[in-house]
Parts: C-alpha cells; structure tokens; sequence
C-alpha cells in the first residue's frame, strides 16, 4: 500500500474518513479532508474522503428535513404516526450509510476505489475528471 508523504499509509486516512461518516462526525471528517487535500496532495485519498464526505452530509440533510417536520409530534393523533415514520427513515439512512462504509473500507483496505454510487461521481466532477463517452 503506497504510504503519503508523512510515512502513513493512505488508505488510514480513507479508511478513518468512511469511520468518521459513520459515526457523523462531520468538522472530524472535514478536518481530516484538509490535511489530505492540503498536506497529502493525494487525488486518489482525496476522492476517497470526499465519497465519505458525500455519505456524511446525505445522512446530516436528510436528518434535517425530517427535523422540519418536528412540529408534527405536537398534533395528538399523528404524533405516534410521525415517530414511528421519522425513526423508520432514520433507521433505513442509518443502515444505508453502515452498508457504504463497509463497502467502502473494504475496497480501501484493498486499495481500490469506494465506488459509492452517486459519491463517485461527485468526487470525480470535483477533481474535474471526465468519463470518455462512447463514440457511435
């Protein structure tokens, strides 16, 4: 496994940012985005954290959206619907963003690419890097 420019291994840096995801710890998993974009200079590394990034902030915002919808728990009636429904999406995120995180550590522990669906294609708009389109 190639090693950065301080002696440690990139995929710990990869590897620690799909943990962080998991765990929602967002300024952690920034933070660590900035020494490897910053001190690393590792595109690689780079696009592995920015999927973890993408996988963080899907779960931030969709706990967000249904945040609106607190005012719901004050009606009496649709209060135990509306908990039940927000603890089910939840739950379905939760599982959703462990499953990718799994994913992704795995293929970075081998050193390949996370190919998080939808994050990939983020990571690779934000490094500019374009897909060949086939010709007909």
């Amino acid at each position: 496994m190639e090693k950065g420019k301080y002696g440690i291994r990139l995929c710990f840096y990869t590897v620690s940012a799909f943990i962080l995801a998991y765990l929602g710890y967002s300024t952690v998993l920034f933070l660590l985005a900035g020494v490897v974009l910053l001190a690393e200079k590792n595109e690689w590394a780079t696009r592995q954290i920015i999927q973890a990034i993408c996988l963080c902030v899907a779960r931030n915002l969709v706990s967000a959206v249904l945040g609106v919808f607190d005012f719901l728990y004050e009606i009496p009636i649709i209060s135990h619907i509306w908990g039940v429904a927000d603890g089910l999406v939840e739950a379905l995120v939760s599982i959703f963003v462990l499953v990718f995180c799994i994913v992704g550590v795995l293929k970075n522990l081998k050193g390949n690419d996370a190919d998080i669906i939808g994050a990939r294609k983020f990571a690779d708009w934000a490094y500019g890097i374009v897909k060949a389109q086939p010709q007909q």
